[in-house]
């Protein structure tokens, strides 16, 4: 969401590139960017509840915890029940670095109404990125690895080998996120932890305690929104029909939304090397492409993962201008078993960003 909000302005300030007049002044009113993040958080969550009502399902509100393998405490009631769905999501991590406290989460950083002027963010996964790229179209990034954080949030990190001291307004910590178990008591359901994430076998079930499922960040398997959702129906299924369908992410797209974006589907080249397999590998760059030349957006690449004996599709991988949306091209390809030459002899419009896709299996 801000990363569509401040590439959007930047763009806009780049306009007169595209003939645009009046453009340049363009800026970002931070607090009504907030405020517009807020609104819409707030609709989905609303919807969530009224989509619940609809289905007859109670919503009881309060914090759970596991009296016996059948019985929870919610809040001031007491809550028996044949099957449980543990889906308690993750919070932000907080590294043992010296100064820590000086910091603020990814959570928290999205919470405040003011730009900062200076950032620097702590980590290089998928939020450090995002945040990383997102503010650095308004503002200061710097993506390090820090030894000590000072009261006056001077940071002190190691860059290139070297010690470097470097001051900022924020100094955001977006180092990963722990599951949500604590306070819940599973060793009185019979629930396994591994590392603190809940043991679960392929249909999301407790090897230990049959009757529990978990799903989503609390299985430490695949911290990403889409897979939630999905292993959130598979467990619910499950726990209510039998164990019937096993989850399966050999054909799950993901992205991270830097800018541009990445993302990517199946296996990366190396992984289908290791597997032993004839690999073939196409690509074809964004700068060829006479869409992404109009819109001013010809970074980036697509490229294919094929096996070469039988035109089977192992992966594929874009980093460009909609590559968010671009990936669902490869995924129903994959997931419906088509080759790469079924692809390549498609007929596409043109000039569209698409048109990317399709070349890349040509190679």
């Amino acid at each position: 969401m801000l990363v569509s909000t401040v590439e959007l302005a930047w763009r806009a300030r780049r306009g007169a590139e595209l003939g645009l007049a009046g453009a340049a002044g363009v800026g970002l009113d931070w607090g009504e960017v907030i405020a517009r993040k807020n609104r819409i958080v707030a609709s989905w969550s609303q919807g969530k509840d009224q989509a619940l009502e609809r289905q007859g399902i109670a919503v009881l509100r309060g914090h759970a915890t596991f009296l016996a393998p059948h019985e929870l405490q919610v809040g001031d009631r007491t809550v028996t029940t044949e099957k449980i769905v543990i889906a308690t999501g993750s919070s932000p991590a907080r590294p043992s670095i010296e100064g820590i406290e000086h910091t603020v989460t990814s959570e928290e950083l999205l919470d405040r109404t003011a730009l900062p002027g200076r950032m620097v963010a702590i980590g290089g996964g998928a939020i450090g990125m995002e945040l990383g790229f997102a503010f650095a179209r308004a503002g200061l990034y710097t993506n390090v690895s820090v030894r000590r954080i000072t009261g006056d949030r001077t940071v002190e990190a190691d860059i290139g080998g070297t010690t470097h001291r470097l001051s900022a307004d924020v100094v955001v910590v977006a180092t990963g996120r722990p599951p949500n178990t604590e306070g819940l008591r599973l060793d009185l359901a019979g629930v396994r932890l591994e590392r603190g994430t809940v043991s679960v076998n392929e249909y999301l079930q407790s090897p230990t305690a049959p009757h529990v499922y978990a799903a989503g960040d609390v299985t430490g398997r695949h911290q990403h929104t889409p897979a939630a959702w999905y292993e959130g129906r598979v467990a619910a299924e499950n726990a209510l029909k039998g164990n019937h369908e096993a989850v399966d992410f050999n054909v799950f797209p993901t992205t991270i939304f830097t800018i541009p974006a990445v993302a990517q589907v199946g296996l990366t080249e190396a992984e289908a090397r290791k597997r032993g397999l004839r690999v073939g590998v196409g690509r074809s760059p964004f700068e060829d492409n006479t869409a992404a030349s109009v819109r001013e957006e010809t970074e980036g690449l697509v490229k294919v993962i094929y096996d070469e004996a039988s035109g089977q599709l192992l992966g594929v991988h874009i980093l460009g201008p909609n590559a968010e949306d671009l990936i669902h091209i490869a995924a129903v390809a994959m997931r419906g078993g088509l080759r790469r030459r079924d692809l390549a002899g498609m007929h596409y419009v043109f000039p569209t960003l698409a048109g990317t896709v399709f070349d890349a299996m040509w190679e």
